[in-house]
């Protein structure tokens, strides 16, 4: 389990305690061990997570072997079937290389607003159809 930041704050005051900290190796957690981390704790199947999220199942296997990085889309699509609140949701973008949800940005209100109303995928679809905003299914221009 890693250490939270207020412990590490803490150890790195005195001078043996930093000392250690600093020379013990880190390595950040990938996309795709979050995400298996997030589905085992949601207590999800690889494949209930493809049908909830609507994701070819190559594509997601290749993402859970890290053997691919998913779009932002495809991670808000997983936030919403897995259900997971806003602090799991903006690691799950950070670790993906995602730009963290936004609430001046409307779209990224949108979603805010979905998650936590506990929305499905497809009631946010319709959310963000009625805003005019773009889809979690479109391309990215």
């Amino acid at each position: 389990m890693p250490e939270t930041t207020s412990k590490l704050f803490h150890n790195l005051r005195s001078r043996e305690s930093g000392k250690a900290v600093l020379e013990q190796e880190r390595t950040a957690p990938t996309c795709a061990q979050v995400l298996r981390e997030l589905l085992e704790q949601k207590g999800l199947s690889a494949p209930e997570w493809i049908a909830a999220a609507d994701i070819s199942k190559s594509y997601a296997y290749q993402v859970l072997r890290g053997e691919r990085i998913p779009g932002r889309d495809i991670l808000l699509r997983t936030a919403l079937a897995l259900r997971l609140s806003l602090k799991e949701v903006q690691r799950l973008l950070a670790v993906g290389g995602c730009g963290a949800l936004y609430p001046k940005i409307r779209r990224d209100a949108a979603v805010i607003f979905a998650l936590n109303q506990h929305m499905t995928l497809l009631e946010t679809e319709d959310l963000l159809v009625s805003l005019s905003e773009r889809s979690l299914y479109a391309r990215e221009s």
